[in-house]
């Protein structure tokens, strides 16, 4: 039976912490994966919370994570990490690095099923990135935060929903994050896919994925 699948773009279909890694790697004596676990904490527990409006703000979230490493404050330093951070990001759509799984999926995937890229911020570009790459449009619909609201709860999947006239029953959710893909997913109804490229262990008691996947192919066998 053909489903929509709400599809995820960062470190789902796109190697986005690889884009990051050689950019912020050693700024604030971290490694690129310690600078970016500390980026997502405060990104997705103080912003997305308290802050939406600050979303797209590289600069006021280096203040947040001075804060939250207990640096003394450096405007100047601030604003250069900020435009690294900037920098890294438009990467992930002016050169993006596509896991090599990402294009065989779409393909099988569209066959059978409607494609709906739901991710946090710039679907647009991403969409195009992936239609370069590609040479064809994969996607029946294309959602961020502007269409269905902050990413993160069970609302923006709900929002998702409304815009795809579709019933939870008729969707799979797929995506990296536990907390902003899968349990949203499930606390809107939704069967979610994990797609656990790393091998991360599942320790939250929220709701688990339906399903949990090494890659994407494997999820084509779901």
């Amino acid at each position: 039976m053909s489903k929509i699948l709400f599809i995820d773009y960062d470190n789902t279909l796109h190697d986005t912490d690889a884009k990051f890694a050689p950019v912020l790697d050693g700024v604030y004596g971290l490694s690129s994966e310690q600078l970016m676990e500390t980026y997502l904490l405060v990104h997705r527990r103080i912003i997305h919370q308290q802050y939406p409006e600050k979303h797209d703000d590289f600069f006021f979230h280096q203040k947040l994570i001075h804060e939250h490493l207990n640096r003394p404050y450096d405007e100047t330093e601030a604003r250069r990490i900020a435009s690294m951070f900037k920098e890294a990001q438009e990467e992930t759509w002016t050169s993006p690095l596509f896991y090599p799984d990402t294009l065989e999926f779409l393909d099988k995937a569209k066959e059978n099923h409607i494609l709906c890229l739901t991710t946090g911020d710039f679907a647009q570009k991403k969409a195009k990135a992936l239609e370069k790459a590609s040479g064809k449009s994969h996607f029946s619909y294309v959602f961020d935060n502007n269409n269905l609201g902050m990413k993160g709860g069970s609302s923006y999947f709900k929002n998702a929903l409304s815009s795809t006239n579709s019933r939870p029953e008729d969707v799979i959710a797929i995506g990296d994050s536990l907390e902003h893909d899968i349990i949203a997913a499930k606390e809107a109804g939704i069967k979610a896919v994990w797609i656990n490229r790393k091998g991360l262990p599942h320790v939250t008691t929220s709701p688990g994925p339906d399903y949990q996947a090494r890659d994407l192919i494997e999820v084509l066998g779901y």
